[in-house]
């Protein structure tokens, strides 16, 4: 979690609800991959690696192709001139096929359930698109070269972030010191907290009006503003902000701003959860386990993307003898999240359905880890277009969008959200922040709100 974020939570006066997981617990430590039949658990120490590698078939062939990563050659021409590249592309180039197939494509369906193959490595895991560039490895046991054109351009969004960080420690220690050991961080009553409490607050400052079930259905640059049209009427504002999705934002824009907007893609989830009076019913305690594109489809006729124990993940149980159970559960029993879709309903019929969801759900965790109980209580919600996807030339794209939304509002409307910079709530509210200070700080005037992006290369 971003440090500004934690401000946030201090500031709403959420430290009494905050779920503390250390990392020395079982959900830190035991997080697993589906493969070959069976779920393996991924190391969390060097000696976990050497017993895991020789006991796992998931990590079968993947030591050689680390030892070599540091040799391999640096990016072709043709990824040189198109500035950007696959995530699955970038890795089998760095580590080849088994560990991209069985391990990074698992991860990245448990972020943005989307598909290596179509993601951008430059603007989803930039520290390694940096690294290569830089140093000519990944994982560098020395600085073989310095790529030409390696010497990116001064970038004043990172040393404010610096600058952020910095502010926070001086002035929360204490606080900041209790999170030193944190793996995951939630609330006793679910992330929800964190939006009921963020409306209190914003409610109880006498200047803010919350809409609802309001929906925009125009936007106007005017000589004076921009105005907002809306199914209760017209109103003109000095400046907008939007959180919307781009492809709600590009109904409201006009080209080239529309065509940019619609560029950024989606998938949809559907989120199946899951509760079993039993307690204690998983073959294995951790946070959970990912199903990487390796896996079959004879293994996977669900297109699963992940399932995520949720009575462990929050568990009271940190090692020390406490009592198994969820904190953010009154009874005990067993709670499991299963994930369906992503980017696997591209080219399959989405299961919006609950009850076809929930059976789903259930016939994977029958085959997969053995849960054959009936679950006391079901819900599945069907998230359609929830998880915007930074495709390869998401970069270059902000770049188009940052010129063409000055060009149609001249700095009026601000762009933020999980379309553009990030999409886990701590990217959206730490971007969010970043927006509303350039705001100030430039008094409005020719700001996108995408400028810690737009306007650097790297």
């Amino acid at each position: 979690m971003r440090g500004s974020n934690f401000m946030q939570i201090r500031r709403l006066n959420l430290i009494d609800e905050l779920i503390v997981v250390p990392k020395r617990s079982a959900a830190a430590k035991n997080r697993y991959i589906f493969y070959d039949g069976k779920i393996n658990m991924i190391p969390y120490s060097i000696t976990s690696i050497l017993k895991f590698y020789f006991s796992q078939p998931l990590f079968r062939g993947m030591l050689p192709e680390v030892l070599r990563e540091p040799f391999r050659r640096n990016r072709p021409k043709a990824v040189v001139e198109a500035n950007d590249e696959s995530i699955g592309s970038f890795m089998t180039r760095r580590f080849g096929p088994r560990i991209t197939e069985r391990l990074i494509s698992g991860a990245i369906h448990g972020i943005y359930a989307g598909d290596i193959n179509q993601l951008s490595i430059k603007s989803i895991l930039e520290y390694l698109w940096k690294r290569e560039k830089t140093w000519g490895s990944v994982v560098p046991l020395w600085k073989r070269r310095e790529a030409p054109g390696s010497k990116e351009s001064e970038n004043p969004y990172a040393e404010r972030h610096n600058e952020h960080l910095k502010e926070l420690l001086e002035h929360n220690k204490a606080f900041m010191d209790s999170l030193k050991d944190a793996s995951i961080v939630s609330f006793r009553h679910g992330m929800q907290s964190l939006v009921d409490r963020l409306q209190e607050e914003l409610l109880s400052s006498g200047n803010v009006t919350i809409r609802y079930e309001d929906p925009v259905r125009h936007l106007e640059n005017v000589v004076d503003g921009i105005t907002v049209t809306s199914a209760e009427g017209v109103r003109t504002y000095s400046h907008v902000f939007s959180a919307l999705p781009s492809r709600k934002l590009a109904e409201l824009a006009e080209p080239p701003l529309a065509e940019c907007l619609r560029k950024i893609p989606s998938v949809s989830v559907n989120v199946v959860n899951l509760f079993f009076r039993k307690p204690r019913l998983l073959p294995v305690t951790g946070f959970g386990y990912l199903l990487p594109k390796a896996v079959p489809r004879e293994d996977n006729p669900e297109r699963a993307l992940g399932v995520v124990f949720d009575s462990d993940a929050v568990s009271r149980d940190h090692g020390e003898g406490a009592i198994p159970g969820s904190l953010q559960d009154s009874v005990d029993g067993t709670k499991l999240t299963v994930m369906l879709g992503g980017h696997w309903w591209n080219h399959d019929k989405p299961v919006k359905e609950h009850d076809e969801a929930v059976a789903l759900a259930k016939q994977l965790i029958s085959r997969q880890i053995g849960v054959n109980e009936s679950p006391a209580l079901t819900q599945a919600t069907f998230q359609e277009s929830c998880i915007p996807q930074y495709v390869v030339g998401h970069h270059a794209n902000l770049s188009a969008i940052h010129k063409a939304v000055l060009a149609q509002f001249n700095g009026k409307l601000i762009l933020t959200g999980a379309s553009f910079l990030g999409v886990s709530v701590n990217d959206c509210i730490y971007f969010a922040r970043v927006a509303v200070e350039d705001a100030v700080d430039h008094s409005g005037k020719g700001i996108s709100g995408l400028e810690s992006k737009a306007l650097y290369d790297y």
